[in-house]
């Protein structure tokens, strides 16, 4: 399909950088939501266009079009600065050429996001993970426990989990991005209440992220440890935990680095949205989606969390994970 042009030919000819592309509509107020090879798709902003995106622009040529037959807006991203900004055409190849400056800092922001620093991180004394396992294999208290919260002997042993019988306390080793096994976080199994291992640098990792990214390019983020061994079982091993309420710069660092795609699926609650919403802010150029059970329920019947959910109803929300602004405009208000 061709675009329309301006009748000069030299406009629709420009050759621009792809984040300069990307950084003219985020100035003009296009909002990217996904991208293909060549496009980024975007919210058409000439017709109101808030589900489906219906807008494309070439990433190289700038050129863009809107696929809605009520609408068909289409010609050059000269064109496009000029009706969203209301300049001329000398002020608009002025504007898109400021934006070269930008992305160089941009540039400089991201390189400084995936190159995270090598500290070196203590590694855990293993034989203390292979007491616990052992201990695990021949306790009733622990295994029952776990079968309790829906995990399988399967999942156990895949996780290490261990288990003390002295503080009633099941454990789960943390590793590294690398692999490297950190440090331990524990739950009592009579009460809800949780320990971790002396100094666990948990902001500099993020739970399971070592397994995630050897099988995806998309990473499942739920906020506990027990919400990615859910997933897992339901067979997603792309899920990752922030062990907590809270995620580091140095976590988003490093989903910034291993992944492409973040389908959030933190607790049903206030301070699981807050979260998700932090992680959306904070990631780079990534396309975020929202795990949900249908266009009007986030969680079935109440849940809370994975953990509240059998494995189908765990993956019908996995598949049927929406946009970050259709979960802002139809969820969350």
């Amino acid at each position: 399909m061709a675009f329309r042009g301006n009748g000069s030919g030299s406009i629709d000819s420009q050759v621009y950088a792809p984040l300069q592309i990307r950084a003219v509509l985020r100035a003009i107020n296009v909002e990217i939501v996904s991208q293909t090879g060549n496009d980024f798709l975007c919210l058409c902003p000439f017709h109101g266009n808030r589900n489906t995106p219906s807008f494309s622009v070439s990433k190289e040529r700038g050129a863009f079009i809107c696929f809605n037959p009520s609408c068909g807006e289409s010609g050059s991203i000269i064109e496009l600065v000029k009706k969203m900004t209301e300049r001329n055409d000398f002020e608009s190849i002025r504007f898109i050429a400021s934006k070269e400056d930008e992305i160089k800092e941009d540039f400089e922001e991201r390189l400084s996001d995936i190159m995270v620093d090598s500290e070196d991180l203590k590694e855990f004394d293993m034989s203390i993970i292979t007491k616990l396992s052992s201990e695990m294999s021949g306790s009733n208290d622990g295994r029952d426990y776990m079968h309790m919260r829906g995990f399988t002997d399967q999942t156990i042993l895949d996780f290490d989990i261990g288990f003390s019988s002295n503080q009633q306390m099941v454990t789960v080793p943390v590793h590294s991005a690398d692999g490297k096994c950190i440090g331990i976080v524990g739950r009592h199994i009579t009460e809800k209440r949780f320990k971790n291992s002396p100094g666990l640098p948990k902001s500099k990792t993020v739970f399971n992220i070592h397994r995630a990214k050897k099988v995806s390019p998309v990473a499942i983020v739920t906020e506990a440890s027990f919400d990615a061994m859910r997933l897992h079982q339901a067979g997603f091993p792309n899920g990752v935990a922030t062990l907590g309420g809270h995620i580091s710069n140095d976590s988003i660092s490093l989903l910034n680095k291993y992944f492409t795609k973040v389908i959030i699926m933190t607790d049903n609650d206030q301070a699981g949205r807050e979260l998700g919403l932090a992680i959306v802010k904070k990631l780079k150029g990534k396309e975020v989606l929202w795990a949900v059970y249908d266009n009007s329920t986030i969680y079935p019947h109440g849940a809370k969390d994975v953990g509240d959910m059998t494995d189908e109803e765990i993956k019908h929300c996995v598949n049927n994970a929406i946009p970050h602004y259709e979960y802002s405009n139809n969820m969350i208000q």
